[in-house]
């Protein structure tokens, strides 16, 4: 028996224990359904209740607000202040707060699918009010003014496209309103490492309020962060060799000339200047301690960003309508030590361009109380991606240009005001063309990718109390074809192709003791076909990517929120993801063949 038939029967199993669990929480809350107390001490009391009672969470995570706790998917949400009392300060430390979601060099990783380490394109999609970060380097911003941010894990393909097909973070920035607000905040630091105490300082301020009361508002916000960091280098005898120096800024303009519409322009822009230098050995002859490296090489890394996002929507008697227009534009230069040590192997430096342009137009039903629910949209973009790249005596310049557009829509009906029956569906279509330049080879080389995919969703829901939603879905997710930028030896090795997921889940969503206590959780299996993967080759490295491979991820997630008295909220989660390749042989180096069945995905 293969390991794909042993977890059909453990998923019913876990089925059956959420339906007991049901029946419990049904039996424990007979109030879900009472009427409002009336006696003056009965009043006074709810009120004190109240207090401590979880507030539904609005999320846009299905591109329509709905209650979390009503989304039949699993995902972590914290707030703009939650955010700001756990002192998260950039999207690495934003994982820590959600379980299967890591990162690992900036790629983030959703339920255990990752990318190999000549991939541009992450599995998970970042999107920052709408505006989507589509390369790895892009995808650790730091992070301000935040009124949330949530995790959608699981494939997101049929509302979000391409490159989701582990799931999506969706970070909101806080809206300017009639209210007037306004931060200052500092926030000093010290990291006690080998060479004494390193300093950290984190400052910024954001302001927001109207400049027309009801009509015209405005928000400003910037950060800096700066840091010798705490690494040494002892062949240079420079002590700055993990330095941080960010600075980040951003602005909302917004419009609203009568109760339908909601115009909004937003502008951000962030900087780094970073040293590069992390890397140590840990044995060997270039073994060095904990703080410390040990590099004769270049040490930097430096990111520009500016983005542009321009909202509209109008607010009709049955509809919504929403236009999303954007432009993001990236640069960025790694440069290190090419083998992170005192021996005079030259340096690895890396050049990467993104600027992309894009175009949403949305409607969507308006009343809420309507049991049919509904989006529908069409989207369009254009991005141009520059890569240089110079290591070990080669150096390859990779252009390369891709247009898509995409048709989606995804509707809810509700029967007997409990069960939710959920279909979606995508079509995405884009084409890349793509050449590079290489010193090892006399004339350039080119290569065209291009796809057409249909992306489907379905899901059902059923609301067993007020209090306890039971679902399962199913859902298909695409991670686009890509250039191999820094090791192609020609054509035949210049691009691969996209990558497939099929996702399943069955999961929960409760409240318990009158709104007191939250408890969602999720069993998914996810099937992963044409697994982009990496070959080293003959050859000092050189290495093919291809589909080559089937994997699989198998796994949990269970999340708790408790507010046991007013003041008091107490909250965690575990996840759990066994990411494995099902079936995989890859040609070696050395002429011969080996079989990666059975080793884990990194």
């Amino acid at each position: 028996m293969n390991q794909n038939t042993r977890f059909i029967p453990a998923a019913r199993n876990v089925f059956a224990l959420l339906a007991c669990l049901g029946l419990i929480c049904f039996g424990i809350s007979p109030d879900a359904y009472a009427q409002d107390a009336k006696s003056p001490d009965q009043v006074e009391e709810k009120a004190s209740q109240e207090k401590t009672k979880i507030q539904g969470i609005v999320v846009t995570a299905q591109k329509r607000e709905e209650n979390i706790q009503d989304v039949p998917i699993s995902m972590s949400v914290l707030s703009g202040d939650e955010i700001e009392d756990a002192g998260i300060d950039n999207m690495t430390d934003l994982t820590y707060f959600a379980p299967n979601v890591y990162s690992k060099w900036n790629q983030i990783i959703i339920r255990g699918v990752s990318s190999h380490s000549m991939a541009l394109n992450a599995p998970a999609g970042l999107f920052v009010d709408d505006i989507y970060y589509p390369l790895v380097p892009m995808q650790n911003p730091d992070l301000m003014d935040i009124d949330r941010v949530e995790g959608l894990r699981g494939p997101q393909g049929t509302l979000y496209g391409r490159n989701t097909e582990s799931g999506a973070i969706r970070v909101i920035t806080r809206q300017p309103g009639n209210e007037m607000r306004g931060t200052v905040y500092v926030e000093p630091g010290f990291y006690n490492g080998t060479n004494g105490n390193t300093f950290l300082f984190n400052g910024g301020a954001n302001v927001s309020g109207p400049i027309v009361k009801d009509k015209l508002f405005v928000g400003v916000a910037f950060e800096t962060r700066d840091s010798d960091g705490y690494i040494e280098n002892v062949y240079k005898g420079n002590d700055k060799a993990g330095k941080i120096d960010h600075k980040s800024g951003q602005a909302k303009l917004r419009w609203t000339p009568s109760e339908k519409w909601d115009i909004s322009f937003l502008v951000n822009a962030f900087e780094k200047d970073d040293g590069y230098g992390y890397a140590r050995h840990i044995d060997g002859s270039a073994q060095i301690g904990r703080h410390t490296i040990n590099w004769n090489g270049a040490n930097l890394s430096k990111d520009k960003n500016n983005g542009q996002a321009l909202h509209v929507k109008y607010s009709a008697d049955s509809f919504d309508l929403v236009s999303i227009s954007v432009r993001n534009d990236f640069k960025n230069h790694l440069e290190y030590d090419g083998e992170m040590g005192p021996e005079d192997y030259g340096d690895q430096e890396f050049h990467y361009k993104d600027t992309i342009y894009s175009q949403e137009f949305r409607l969507s039903s308006s009343d809420q109380k309507n049991p049919f629910q509904w989006v529908a949209g069409v989207y369009g973009f254009s991005e141009e991606v520059e890569v240089d790249a110079a290591f070990l005596g080669q150096s390859r310049n990779t252009d390369y240009d891709t247009k898509g557009y995409a048709v989606f829509g995804q509707a809810t009906y509700t029967f007997f005001n409990r069960l939710h029956l959920t279909a979606g569906l995508r079509f995405d279509q884009q084409s890349s063309d793509g050449t590079q330049k290489s010193n090892l080879v006399a004339d350039p080389y080119s290569a065209e990718l291009e796809s057409s995919e249909l992306l489907p969703k379905g899901s059902i829901s059923f609301d067993v109390t007020q209090d306890l939603m039971l679902y399962t879905s199913v859902a298909k997710g695409f991670l686009a074809g890509g250039y191999n930028y820094g090791m192609a030896t020609g054509a035949n090795t210049l691009a691969w192709d996209p990558e497939y997921t099929w996702n399943y889940e069955i999961g929960m969503k409760s409240s318990w003791f009158n709104n007191k206590l939250t408890l969602n959780a999720a069993l998914y299996y996810i099937d992963i076909s044409d697994k982009q993967v990496s070959e080293w080759l003959s050859g000092p490295a050189v290495r093919n990517i291809t589909n080559a491979a089937k994997a699989s991820s198998r796994g949990f997630e269970v999340e708790l929120a408790f507010r046991p008295a007013v003041g008091w909220r107490i909250f965690g989660g575990i996840g759990y993801a066994d990411s494995t390749i099902d079936d995989w042989v890859s040609d070696e180096k050395t002429g011969g063949t080996y079989d990666y069945s059975g080793k884990r995905l990194t």
